[in-house]
């Protein structure tokens, strides 16, 4: 879909077929080779926003720099590769309905996941006086994502009853549609590095006096990787990683990286995107995954890290060097499961490469 058919289909959507009464002029701002931001035309109070999102590398914080500030001076039409989209409906929206808290309507402010089977467009709303966002709506751009969005929902009533409270609050869900609006977590985002404010973060997600194995995951692993091409090594390791002893068991956030963990004012941190988190989950998974992500899509080639979280783990999850070992290679057969499942042959080649690894250094 072309960025002017998403932003309108994004608005027919909130609006739950309210008549149109107005349209708006947006300006679709590339990342990655497609539209990655829709912002209001002009509008040069919306920083505010802006100013929480932070790439990594440095030729997209440089670009993103430019952004910001052709936005402060109201010229983001201007920005090279961006192009000028008529949006209907985009001031007649009632966000009320959507959970959104302020007295005046919002400026909204829209970022486009990345494109595949689970793509959402994810609508920050800003205050019009202070620039500051209040509220996200997300909004489901396939039937993958409003599935996705609607487990999310359950989670974090889940994490609220919990009384957790690094986790954004549920403003408002529709059922039918698949959209949700949380409140808008404000902070700097997370450190590469697996540092102590983030250990206490994993340490917050384990369930206390619940515990789990290897074992219960094993079965759901084998079914996940049945009739693949080329698994054998992952069947192996399946195997040898049946072993029923007693573990530490947690909420799984799932996606547990950088770009969804905010550093709050107070150092402490709080973590966004719980679309794929699950309860009972296998500790460590979240620490595997930070790492292991940013081997794919940053360095580029496979690395082991059990040796460096053991110190850690042993302080936060009582956990032995042997068990660290096992629970990396749990992480990487669920990951090469989860690939697999959504389609993402390039990743799970990476992954299986990373899992033969710990083959190489046992020979």
């Amino acid at each position: 879909m072309s960025p002017e058919t998403i932003a309108n289909r994004v608005f027919r959507n909130v609006r739950n077929g309210c008549p149109i009464a107005d349209t708006a002029v947006y300006v679709a701002v590339p990342g990655n080779e497609n539209a990655r931001w829709l912002l209001p035309a002009g509008n040069s109070g919306i920083d505010g926003v802006l100013a929480n999102w932070q790439p990594y590398r440095l030729k997209s914080r440089l670009a993103w720099a430019g952004v910001r500030a052709a936005s402060k001076i109201g010229q983001v039409s201007e920005i090279p590769g961006s192009s000028v989209l008529e949006v209907e409906g985009a001031r007649s929206t009632d966000w009320s309905e959507l959970g959104w808290p302020g007295n005046e309507a919002p400026v909204p402010v829209i970022y486009l996941g990345t494109p595949g089977p689970r793509r959402k467009a994810v609508v920050h709303l800003a205050d019009r006086v202070s620039g500051k966002c209040r509220a996200v709506v997300k909004v489901p751009l396939t039937d993958e994502a409003r599935v996705a969005l609607l487990h999310e929902a359950e989670v974090l009533k889940a994490m609220a009853e919990a009384r957790f409270e690094w986790a954004p609050r549920l403003l408002h869900v529709d059922h039918a549609s698949g959209i949700t609006t949380q409140d808008f977590v404000e902070g700097q985002p997370g450190s590469r590095s697996l540092g102590p404010e983030v250990w206490r973060l994993l340490g917050l997600l384990l369930l206390p006096g619940e515990t789990t194995s290897l074992e219960a995951h094993a079965e759901r692993w084998e079914q996940g990787i049945s009739g693949a091409a080329g698994a054998a090594s992952v069947a192996s390791a399946v195997e040898e990683l049946r072993d029923s002893t007693p573990l530490p068991a947690c909420w799984e956030h799932g996606d547990f990286a950088p770009w969804n963990i905010k550093r709050l004012s107070d150092g402490r941190c709080a973590l966004l995107d719980w679309e794929d988190a699950r309860r009972e989950g296998l500790p460590l998974q979240d620490a595997y995954h930070f790492l292991h992500i940013q081997d794919y899509l940053f360095e580029k080639r496979p690395r082991s890290h059990a040796a460096e979280v053991v110190t850690e783990a042993a302080a936060t999850m009582g956990l032995t060097p042997t068990q660290c070992h096992k629970l990396e290679a749990a992480y990487l057969v669920g990951a090469y499961v989860r690939c697999m499942q959504r389609g993402n042959h390039e990743r799970a080649r990476f992954v299986e490469r990373t899992l033969a690894l710990r083959g190489s250094r046992s020979a």
